[in-house]
């Protein structure tokens, strides 16, 4: 993305002022997994305002890029229009129609209109679908490698994440899987990371003994709970708030936004601050589409698609802020843990990140931890 500027000058001068196989994980696991992402209800819906939109860098007339053909895709996405996602796909749709001039068209297609997850994928594979946006949790039964990204504690700090889902390095890197796949990886945004909600208080890794919580059916999500010594259960997505006010579970981990979003806060004493995994947003594109466009249309996308993940990520903060301040206004209490005990989760799932090199390889795992020493803030 940090390489946009220079294609699109070199490209086209005309621009005035300027972006397969399974996994750990089925197609089901897929879809339960998604689909758990997507419920991302009421995301930024407050942060249209100006910070927004100057991060977007609304399109001006000195903007247009002149190209000589006329194209119009389609974005599938299994979210409503509330949602980050499908906010960012807006965006992109806005910037890029401004920016050609209308030669371009994007037509969005929102609330799994085009299928579920795992269909809306497979379309995008076969040239049906040409945009799908989803999280990083669907993705291995179609590029086993974005399992890289269910390595536990991985990231010290949001900035620290985020500068790592911008290294052209890792995103080069992933690339190789994604377009053998027939996947362009166009870019990555984020809601934060995955938090833990809870009714037993925990500072300490010892403190997570015993504690019955709720996660997604994926086989590195239940090794970790269990390498910290909780009882992990897989249960659907609509049974988790009534499982928390029946007692049955204990826990379960989401990011700030969907445990606002099902009001998880209101059934559990405490949100403790785990930062155990990114809930991270795919920005995907048909790599056959993308390959076979002239060099300045690539250009204009690869700006747009970019320009549209830096909106996302500051309705991904206002979103964040809003939602703890709802949190701690309800009464129930947000435990920040110490660095230390974040490394030790970390040290403790050392099991998991063998099982994920098991199945993928160490080049990417080891990709991803030399991005993240690099980019420590």
């Amino acid at each position: 993305m940090k390489k946009t500027a220079a294609l699109i000058t070199a490209a086209c001068m005309l621009m005035m002022t300027a972006c397969s196989g399974g996994g750990g994980s089925t197609p089901a696991t897929t879809q339960a997994a998604a689909a758990e992402g997507q419920t991302q209800a009421a995301a930024g819906e407050a942060s249209g305002g100006k910070e927004a939109d100057d991060a977007a860098g609304g399109a001006a007339a000195g903007d247009v890029v002149e190209i000589s053909d006329s194209y119009t895709w389609t974005v599938a996405m299994n979210v409503a229009d509330t949602t980050l996602n499908y906010k960012m796909m807006d965006k992109f749709k806005e910037l890029i129609e401004a920016k050609s001039g209308g030669k371009i068209v994007v037509n969005l297609y929102a609330n799994g209109q085009l299928g579920n997850d795992t269909e809306q994928l497979q379309g995008l594979i076969d040239g049906t679908n040409d945009f799908v946006t989803t999280i990083t949790s669907g993705m291995p039964s179609f590029v086993k490698e974005y399992a890289v990204f269910d390595c536990p504690n991985a990231f010290p700090d949001l900035a620290t994440m985020r500068s790592v889902l911008d290294d052209d390095s890792f995103i080069d890197a992933l690339n190789v899987y994604s377009e053998a796949g027939g996947i362009k990886l166009m870019g990555l945004a984020d809601a934060g990371f995955r938090q833990t909600t809870s009714n037993i208080e925990v500072k300490s890794v010892a403190d997570f003994s015993g504690v019955k919580i709720r996660v997604i059916q994926n086989p590195y999500h239940i090794a970790y709970w269990q390498a910290l010594g909780c009882n992990a259960t897989a249960m659907d997505f609509s049974e988790v708030y009534v499982g928390l006010q029946q007692k049955t579970i204990d826990a379960q981990e989401n990011p700030y936004m969907n445990i606002v979003a099902n009001k998880f806060y209101e059934t559990q004493n405490y949100v403790i601050e785990t930062n155990h995994l990114g809930h991270i947003i795919v920005f995907l594109m048909n790599n056959d589409l993308y390959a076979g466009l002239p060099a300045q249309v690539q250009a204009l996308v690869d700006d747009c698609a970019h320009e549209a993940i830096v909106y996302t990520r500051s309705l991904a903060d206002d979103s964040i802020a809003q939602d703890k301040a709802t949190i701690e206004e309800s009464g129930t209490k947000i435990i920040t843990l110490d660095t230390a005990v974040t490394d030790q989760m970390k040290e403790q799932a050392a099991s998991v990140y063998d099982q994920i090199r098991a199945d993928i390889g160490d080049e990417l795992v080891d990709k991803l931890l030399n991005a993240v020493e690099a980019n420590k803030k």
